[in-house]
């Protein structure tokens, strides 16, 4: 049913649930599994480089690549890019002819200030999106 699916990543533990989702997604349609990490260039703070978000960002995705590896998934594609995380997530689905979005949504405060990228990418998207808590 899906040839592709992405699971964009924050490295934070309230993904994990996104990820198990989307590996397990994958293993059983035999897709390939694309993670995403998005380098928040609006939420960049004095002190900190983009080099040292790009750090983050590259273990994230090898730690959901390894994950897919071991779980016996085939193809896995992992990105780090710059963005604001919900044009770039979109923007990645729709450049890689993604087929399915697997997305995790996180409960903090500074999302209902700032609002939800789960939230955003749902209502853009043009493929189905799959938002896991």
């Amino acid at each position: 049913m899906y040839d592709r699916i992405l699971v964009p990543t924050d490295g934070r533990e309230s993904t994990e649930r996104a990820i198990d989702e989307a590996i397990a997604l994958a293993d059983e349609n035999e897709a390939t599994l694309h993670t995403l990490y998005v380098v928040n260039s609006a939420a960049i703070a004095p002190g900190i480089e983009f080099s040292d978000l790009e750090d983050i960002g590259q273990r994230a995705v090898e730690h959901v690549c390894t994950r897919a590896a071991d779980a016996g998934v085939e193809h896995v594609d992992g990105t780090v890019t710059h963005g604001l995380r919900h044009r770039s997530i979109l923007t990645y689905a729709r450049d890689n002819d993604i087929d399915l979005i697997v997305i995790g949504r996180h409960r903090e405060f500074d999302h209902l200030v700032r609002g939800s990228v789960s939230k955003r990418v749902s209502e853009e998207a043009t493929v189905p999106v799959l938002i896991v808590e």
